[in-house]
């Protein structure tokens, strides 16, 4: 008979520091800044050549090589020439103000100059599969009967990830905000105990990354079934 008397999850966030940016960091901050500041210089220069003139030159080919009335060639190219501009001029300058907002952010960090360091020492791990574009997630047994949570698209299997000992670096802008993450791997990849379907994960209460949760990998299933 199931448990009637079970409670909701009690977790507290997983454990972090502060400290300065390594001058390594700092170097990644610069080459990261550089490439979207030249994203950003291509989405302009792509948006100052998608406009009247470049359809005005597909009308004047049409004319040359169609038998087709100039009226129904002009009245083509207005129409689709137009809607092409817009819909493509829009994405750019979303792309442009994108790239934008992520260098300035990345130029406050450069300047404020701190990360917020999570660490992870861990003696084993289970995966959780993935459902429906959620991200990765495992769940890593700290040793005392205590495991950290970590979940996200940005957890996706990397080189060196996942492992029993690293750290997650988190920088920081002049608010306080994270801007970028970095991973800080010590140990070697590892593969996990054992892997929880995504149909069972389904069904289970998952902790919020970043969080801890008194218990055992092998009760893991039984500590986020949901209250009955």
């Amino acid at each position: 008979m199931p448990d009637q008397t079970r409670r909701p999850l009690h977790t507290r966030p997983l454990d972090s520091y502060r400290r300065p940016l390594t001058q390594s960091e700092k170097r990644s901050l610069r080459g990261t800044l550089g490439s979207i500041r030249a994203q950003g210089r291509r989405a302009s220069r792509a948006s100052a050549w998608i406009g009247p003139g470049f359809f005005a030159a597909l009308w004047i080919l049409t004319l040359l090589v169609s038998n087709v009335s100039w009226v129904v060639v002009t009245g083509f190219w207005a129409v689709v020439g137009g809607g092409i501009t817009l819909w493509v001029r829009r994405d750019l300058t979303r792309e442009v103000g994108h790239a934008s907002a992520m260098a300035l952010g990345l130029e406050s960090a450069l300047r404020g100059g701190q990360a917020e360091v999570f660490d992870i020492r861990a003696v084993a791990f289970v995966e959780l599969e993935e459902f429906e574009d959620e991200g990765a997630c495992y769940a890593f047994d700290l040793g005392g009967s205590r495991m950290a949570f970590l979940s996200g698209q940005e957890f996706y299997a990397a080189t060196g990830f996942p492992s029993l000992d690293f750290a997650l670096v988190y920088i920081l802008d002049e608010t306080d905000q994270a801007v970028e993450m970095l991973m800080d791997m010590r140990g070697p990849r590892a593969d996990p105990v054992r892997t929880i379907p995504a149909r069972t994960k389904w069904e289970l209460d998952i902790p919020e990354s970043l969080s801890v949760l008194e218990g055992s990998l092998d009760d893991l299933e039984e500590l986020l079934k949901p209250p009955n």
